[in-house]
């Protein structure tokens, strides 16, 4: 069994990237080094461990139920390095890069907030990327996202969150739209329209239903569609009534549209952001984390 005086961490970072990318060859470009050496140092670990850490396929590792856990303890091995090195480095030369995530349908809300980190932090190399929320808890598990922002129902008790913003859910019509005519459409009302609406996956569309679903008002025609713009442009062209997050909407309200707040029907959308347990240690996570709850 290996013990702290013979620690390799070479072989730990070579450990830490196969982990995250699940192939050698990315982590030999990223140590430089080549992929037999690369393999070399796993298999070392390996013995020095005395467990497998990865199940080998053609062109691919997979990592062992060993593996993933022991995975999760070397990301917290370099990230309180990454710290350590952070503690003795001026604010505005800290180097570093973070891994984002957010949905797309408000990525257009907190970008102005990620803007005014990297402006404060012009040495951090930032990847931001588009994901579902339950693919986002799996890439933050796994180590391949430092944080994401978005909507989610469920948070595992390695992970910490923090809502930052909130919004209600409105309902949008062409102007002149048979709804308007009523002060305030009940939602048996708005289901006998064409509803566009967003995916099956996305939590403010599982509100809607729920909320449909309490009032025994099942929609006569639905329209699935990727973000609130897209459901936007379709009730201003007349195919049906749109149920978008009250916030894209006063961003972006196109004249010939009109809308009406829904939250006092169907409740309040929580938008959070997501990191692993003790990650406010880091100074790159602890200042995005400002900008982000400003």
């Amino acid at each position: 069994m290996i013990d702290l005086d013979s620690l390799d961490l070479k072989k730990l970072r070579a450990f830490q990237l196969v982990g995250k990318h699940g192939n050698l060859r990315l982590a030999a470009l990223r140590l430089n080094q080549t992929i037999p050496a690369i393999s070399a140092k796993i298999r070392l670990l390996e013995k020095d461990l005395g467990a497998d850490l990865f199940e080998r396929l053609p062109n691919k590792l997979i990592l062992t139920p060993v593996g993933e856990s022991f995975l999760q303890e070397v990301n917290a091995v370099f990230e309180r390095a990454q710290q350590a090195l952070a503690s003795l480095t001026p604010e505005d030369s800290l180097r570093g890069r973070l891994s984002v995530s957010m949905g797309s349908d408000h990525s257009w809300f907190f970008a102005p907030k990620i803007s005014n980190f990297l402006k404060r932090f012009p040495e951090v190399d930032l990847s931001l990327y588009i994901y579902h929320a339950a693919e986002a808890l799996l890439a933050l598990g796994r180590g391949e996202l430092d944080l994401s922002v978005g909507v989610f129902p469920k948070i595992p008790k390695s992970l910490e969150t923090e809502i930052i913003a909130e919004s209600t859910l409105s309902l949008v019509c062409a102007a002149g739209h048979p709804l308007l005519r009523s002060h305030a459409p009940s939602l048996s009302d708005i289901a006998r329209q064409r509803i566009i609406v967003l995916p099956r996956h996305a939590e403010s569309r599982k509100l809607i239903d729920n909320a449909l679903a309490r009032g025994s008002a099942k929609p006569k025609s639905v329209i699935e569609v990727a973000n609130c713009r897209t459901a936007k442009t379709f009730a201003e062209n007349g195919v049906g009534v749109a149920i978008c997050h009250t916030l894209c909407i006063e961003h972006e309200q196109p004249r010939k549209l009109r809308t009406l707040d829904l939250g006092q029907q169907i409740g309040k959308i929580g938008f959070a952001v997501v990191y692993r347990k003790g990650g406010v240690r880091s100074p790159l996570i602890r200042g995005i984390l400002e900008e982000l709850t400003h």
